[in-house]
């Protein structure tokens, strides 16, 4: 969270198609993934600038889309890369995970990921060793895309983080299914996934749409499916070039997570840049909203056994 949450635009509303941006595929591929098929002809239909990337456990498959912008803000999804940072900490200190994970970053990371508490991002960032950290932590997966911000100490500047879906999915499957290299192992992974599946019901939008059923509305999003694990975390602020008031801005709203369950296991990211002015109704971060979840509910479909 980097701004407080707004009601999601009704369902059946229309946008205007984009100018100019077009959704493209990496090069040598024409036609759309399985997991993405008909992923296009959606975005088509909607206005900002959107990145997805997935990968398909179930297949062994990654797949990525984009209408623009090879870079877009990470906004509060980078709680999950300082999550990160601080479970590899205490795993190369070879302590009980978490166990041995002293009472107050325990309940720091909790407050950063299930409430997106800013100021718990703010310390554990700074106080795990800011930019160089997270930087040094994301070279190990490697996120080669990702450039972390570091503006001031005592400003959030982890939310201007720069990346790409397709880092963040990488970012996730680390999470989800481990690695080579062991940059996090089962108990860090456990307990860091666990926060990912308690984010507070008015947090709980974007891809638990589809897995958790088509009913999708505030005040509490998706109702969890007991059949259908989803760690999740979302993002969304206000793009930091613009300095008119909220209302007056457009938005950045990201969901980034894993999901498994019903016949699939996946990791998907969805960027939302540049969505329309505004903070309700069929604008702003309720527009971002809804083009994720349009994005979700694909691709839940797409991967059906």
């Amino acid at each position: 969270m980097l701004a407080s949450a707004a009601a999601l635009m009704p369902a059946a509303a229309t946008a205007r198609p984009k100018d100019g941006d077009t959704c493209s595929r990496p090069a040598g591929r024409a036609d759309a993934p399985p997991a993405l098929e008909g992923v296009c002809d959606y975005l088509d239909t909607r206005e900002g600038v959107v990145q997805v990337a997935i990968y398909d456990a179930e297949a062994g498959r990654s797949a990525r889309l984009a209408t623009g912008d090879d870079k877009q803000l990470t906004a509060s999804i980078v709680k999950v890369d300082i999550l990160g940072r601080w479970l590899r900490r205490f795993q190369e200190r070879d302590v009980s995970i978490p166990g041995d994970i002293p009472y107050s970053v325990g309940y720091l990371l909790q407050r950063m990921i299930d409430n997106s508490d800013n100021a718990a991002a703010t310390a554990l960032f700074y106080f795990g060793g800011g930019c160089d950290a997270v930087t040094r932590f994301n070279e190990l997966i490697p996120l080669k895309a990702t450039d972390v911000a570091c503006e001031t100490p005592k400003y959030y500047g982890w939310g201007n983080t720069e990346t790409t879906a397709a880092d963040q999915v990488g970012l996730m499957r680390v999470l989800a299914y481990g690695d080579p290299q062991g940059v996090l192992g089962r108990d860090a992974r456990r307990y860091g996934l666990g926060l990912m599946e308690n984010v507070e019901p008015d947090q709980r939008f974007g891809i638990t749409c589809g897995p958790w059923g088509s009913s999708c509305t505030k005040p509490d999003y998706a109702p969890p499916d007991p059949d259908v694990t989803v760690a999740l975390k979302n993002g969304w602020k206000t793009l930091p070039s613009c300095t008119q008031p909220i209302e007056q801005c457009p938005w950045q709203v990201n969901s980034t997570g894993w999901v498994d369950g019903r016949g699939r296991d996946y990791v998907l990211t969805v960027l939302t840049t540049r969505d329309p002015v505004g903070t309700g109704g069929l604008y702003g971060f309720d527009y971002g909203i809804e083009t994720i979840q349009g994005v979700s509910k694909i691709v839940w479909d797409n991967l059906g056994p």
